[in-house]
């Protein structure tokens, strides 16, 4: 059987008339059992549809700063904006594949773009944020810093790794604030920064904060991309809508 399709947001690049996308997660899909496509942001919006219709399957990368007029704030002065274009592509896609009931996944940013577009809000400055502890969240050096996750035991993530706390990395200043309608949270740093989200009357509609392609060299992280194609096949098998 083919593999399932899945499609991959990408990033701007210095060069305007280009488009980035770090290798890693196109690697993860493929080493899943999936098929790698990048999709370009500078798309007509027309084409949104289409592009949905044709795949098994999304994963929503990390990037920039979401315009925080998008939930009702004016931008902090440590927040980076995403280009508009993509930003404008991505809404339209998340909104497209959840109509279409696609299997998506987020990462990052991706994870943050989903709560957002439930009506969700973010924290744009994790270090402005009172915590009940030190953890940096934000990668400062070329390490990527560590910190256990507690996963939620009856979420789509807790059956799939069944254990109650991951090793994850961390490479994020914004954070999920208000929950948006219809996503539970089901992964928190012990600082209480929310981790992971989903919707699980969906067949896969899940956001985690840190970023597994980096990690995918161990079983518990590659799971989360496996995860996806699963879902993906599911989907092509099933017929889409």
């Amino acid at each position: 059987m083919d593999r399932p399709l899945i499609g991959i947001t990408t990033d701007s690049h210095a060069k305007p008339d280009h488009y980035e996308s770090k290798m890693a997660y196109a690697a993860a899909i493929e080493a899943a059992g999936g098929l790698a496509v990048l999709l370009p942001f500078h798309a007509d919006l027309s084409l949104v549809s289409q592009y949905a219709s044709r795949l098994d399957g999304v994963l929503f990368t990390g990037g920039d700063d979401l315009n925080p007029q998008l939930y009702g704030q004016s931008k902090h002065t440590k927040a980076v904006r995403l280009d508009s274009g993509r930003e404008r592509f991505e809404l339209a896609l998340l909104a497209e594949v959840e109509r279409r009931r696609t299997p998506a996944l987020g990462i990052c940013l991706g994870s943050q773009l989903m709560n957002v577009h439930r009506g969700g809000s973010l924290l744009q400055f994790l270090p402005d944020v009172s915590r009940n502890s030190q953890i940096e969240h934000r990668k400062l050096s070329e390490a990527d810093p560590r910190h256990p996750v507690r996963i939620e035991p009856d979420s789509e993530l807790g059956q799939l790794l069944k254990k109650p706390e991951l090793l994850a990395n961390s490479s994020h200043k914004q954070a999920v604030d208000r929950l948006g309608k219809g996503l539970k949270v089901i992964a928190t740093a012990p600082d209480g920064v929310i981790e992971g989200v989903e919707d699980p009357d969906l067949p896969l509609f899940l956001g985690v904060q840190w970023h597994p392609e980096r990690l995918c060299q161990e079983e518990d992280h590659l799971a989360i991309f496996k995860l996806l194609v699963r879902r993906a096949a599911d989907r092509r098998v099933g017929g889409s809508s």
